[in-house]
């Protein structure tokens, strides 16, 4: 009986956790047009940089610390497909093409994920960056590191 209560506790928190986990999947898949705080919230840990439960106030100030985002950048502020493309060059620390290498910038970072086929699609550098897309290429680029969890 002593062995029961613990290993009952557990799997109620198993359970709550995934889903939670499962909600803010949900919740990310939904959502048509990601903050830099949101973006930054879910690269960095899948870089392996932050934990996965870091909060996006975290990983926000993170990422502006680090200088992978634009100086007075708001974290509610929407990020650009070109924004989140540089922010997932740097986090992952994805070798560039020449362009890059010279002038490594958004611009240059989203020519990059596209010629390496992680954009795929309909796609404009200026276009907001949805969760979806977030989730698609974050597949794509974890799978080409080796680590597609």
């Amino acid at each position: 009986m002593k062995n029961v209560v613990p290993a009952l506790c557990f799997a109620l928190l198993a359970t709550a956790l995934q889903a939670q986990t499962a909600k803010e999947m949900d919740l990310l898949l939904a959502d048509p047009q990601l903050s830099y705080a949101r973006a930054a919230r879910y690269i960095l840990p899948a870089a392996g940089i932050l934990p996965v439960s870091v909060s996006e106030a975290d990983a926000f100030k993170a990422a502006l610390e680090k200088g992978w985002l634009p100086d007075g950048t708001a974290a509610s502020s929407p990020v650009r497909l070109d924004q989140g493309s540089y922010l997932m060059m740097r986090a992952f620390s994805l070798e560039g093409g020449l362009m890059y290498r010279l002038i490594p910038g958004p611009r240059y970072a989203y020519r990059e994920l596209v010629h390496r086929r992680f954009i795929q699609g309909r796609r404009d550098p200026a276009q907001p960056l949805s969760g979806a897309r977030l989730v698609q290429i974050l597949g794509r680029v974890l799978d080409d590191k080796g680590g597609g969890e």
